[in-house]
């Protein structure tokens, strides 16, 4: 089965003035695809330029690390039709513009960018539009901007989930060490919470409530700090 990308390649083969255009739009699908490209939108995923180059080769077709990065800084520097079309205007070539370091181009305030979708996806997103309409606070535990339910492996769920586990562990544990402190300040002040944080942590210390070398030696000697 044909790639998006191959059938890309196959228009950029057959194009006129130099594929430029058809190069653009290579570079701008790729930059939504999130199964391609790193959750930060900087660079790909590991190893997925390699897999782009092989399936470019067993179509017939010679595709470049280098070639991919000057489609994805091409689609960056023109995000809209009219940009792309004065620079296929000024340009004869592709070689031409890469070489050019894709100048920039003003366009109207409202012009709008480019949709560099495929069909499906436009259809997918009508459908979900939809629906949000019909139900517009669905409970999704998962972000379906970034993990696409259709063709998201439930691998990478669980990879995001043991992360934001991690994340939410991190904060249960400070949240603890807060609680635990807070209440031995209390307790320091014999439950008056009109007591100053400094003194409370004095005289924490002085009942052996909390360890002075447990508090860090900058918060200790902030607070211990003779006013």
């Amino acid at each position: 089965m044909k790639t998006t990308y191959v059938k890309q390649e196959e228009a950029i083969a057959r194009a006129d003035r130099g594929g430029i255009y058809e190069r653009w739009r290579w570079g701008g699908r790729l930059l939504i695809d999130t199964d391609r490209m790193a959750s930060s939108g900087k660079s790909l995923k590991h190893s997925e330029t390699e897999k782009l180059i092989a399936e470019a080769k067993a179509a017939g077709f010679k595709l470049s690390a280098r070639e991919i990065q000057y489609r994805i800084q091409c689609a960056r520097a023109y995000k809209t039709e009219a940009e792309i079309r004065n620079a296929i205007a000024d340009f004869e070539t592709w070689f031409a513009l890469t070489q050019a370091g894709f100048p920039a181009y003003e366009v109207d305030a409202d012009e709008p960018p480019a949709d560099h979708r495929t069909r499906q996806e436009r259809q997918r997103d009508a459908a979900r539009q939809l629906a949000l309409k019909a139900n517009p606070h669905p409970y999704l535990p998962f972000d379906v901007d970034k993990f696409e339910p259709i063709t998201t492996p439930l691998k990478e769920l669980v990879i995001e989930l043991e992360e934001q586990d991690r994340i939410t562990a991190g904060f249960v544990a400070t949240g603890r060490k807060r609680r635990s402190y807070l209440d031995a300040l209390i307790e320091a002040a014999d439950g008056d919470l009109e007591m100053t944080w400094a003194d409370a942590h004095k005289r924490a210390i002085e009942l052996g409530l909390i360890d002075d070398e447990d508090e860090g030696d900058d918060t200790v000697a902030l607070l211990n700090e003779d006013s």
